[in-house]
């Protein structure tokens, strides 16, 4: 016969036991949901880094048009052209310590800071079908606007390389007196796709004209 002491002492350990396995299954359910939700963001970045191709495309036919014209010797600021890079460029717009100059992606002055030089990003803000937004800026790798053949100018060159090697090219930043007739400028082009569950992504493309 088994005692009332027993039987008390079974009991406890079975609420025990019970509590553990219910302890137990939140944590399952706990770890199932953290993945789940961990893989889903990943899908939305995997997402919006495709869609920012479409930004460097769009970027990369506007300068297309222009690519021999005297309009790119200089900033269009309301196209999200800047004819130089800037020191202390931030391309996030957050305008951490130390920024001089970022970008204005959300139209609000870069948080509406007032010790920065805020610059305006594409107009063309492009909305795809999954609803992330699409912007870009682009930069022309001198030092200063104006010709890159300006003797006072420097700009970051694609040339092709020498006779024994064809086919191969060489990168330079140097004085524009080292400038040739075959040579081309490098421009960048900072895209930025704001997308679902706030997933923000920045992608950057180095073309040559």
């Amino acid at each position: 016969m088994i005692s009332q002491r027993s039987s008390g002492a079974g009991l406890v350990v079975a609420l025990v036991m019970l509590i553990v396995m219910s302890m137990s299954a939140l944590a399952l359910v706990r770890a199932v949901s953290t993945s789940v939700l961990v893989a889903g963001n990943f899908a939305f970045r995997q997402a919006a880094v495709m869609a920012a191709e479409a930004g460097s495309e769009a970027a990369i036919v506007w300068l297309t048009a222009r690519a021999l014209l005297p309009d790119l010797y200089s900033d269009q600021p309301h196209q999200g052209y800047y004819a130089s890079l800037p020191d202390g460029l931030d391309i996030s717009g957050s305008a951490p310590v130390g920024t001089k100059v970022a970008i204005d992606w959300d139209k609000d002055q870069c948080n509406s800071r007032s010790d920065v030089t805020c610059v305006s990003a594409s107009p063309e803000t492009t909305t795809d079908a999954a609803g992330q937004i699409i912007q870009y800026v682009i930069h022309r790798l001198c030092r200063s606007v104006g010709s890159p053949q300006d003797s006072a100018n420097s700009c970051l060159l694609y040339r092709e390389g020498s006779q024994v090697s064809a086919k191969k090219g060489q990168v330079s930043y140097g004085a524009s007196s080292r400038f040739e007739a075959d040579s081309a400028v490098y421009y960048r082009i900072t895209t930025r796709v704001r997308g679902p569950r706030n997933t923000i992504v920045f992608v950057q493309t180095l073309v040559h004209f």
